[in-house]
């Protein structure tokens, strides 16, 4: 992905469950429709999705889905955070709307 400046981030986001969502659609965005075989032979999933549903307890909800490439060698560090084994998704900018209030 593009790189990250931390003023791009909306002033408004003050929770970590709306910067999740916040960033998951920018990387949804960035995605552009790319797709990951999850399962060999079935078919293909975006890379990363951020719908909204009604669960059992009929609430409404955010639903976050993502398939992130990672390097292993990273994941197993004893020198690096887990989060720093996430690889690029794609190198695009998400979309300007995203990156205002």
């Amino acid at each position: 992905m593009a790189a990250l400046s931390l003023a791009s981030i909306p002033s408004n986001i003050n929770t970590y469950e709306r910067l999740l969502v916040w960033a998951a659609q920018c990387v949804q965005s960035s995605a552009n429709g790319k797709q990951v075989n999850v399962t060999s032979g079935a078919a293909s999933f975006p890379a990363c999705q951020v719908q909204t549903g009604i669960t059992a307890d009929n609430s409404e909800r955010f639903i976050v889905t993502a398939y992130l490439p990672l390097d292993a060698d990273e994941l197993n560090s004893a020198d690096q955070k887990t989060w720093m084994a996430a690889q690029d998704l794609s190198e695009a900018e998400p979309h300007g709307n995203l990156l205002t209030n």
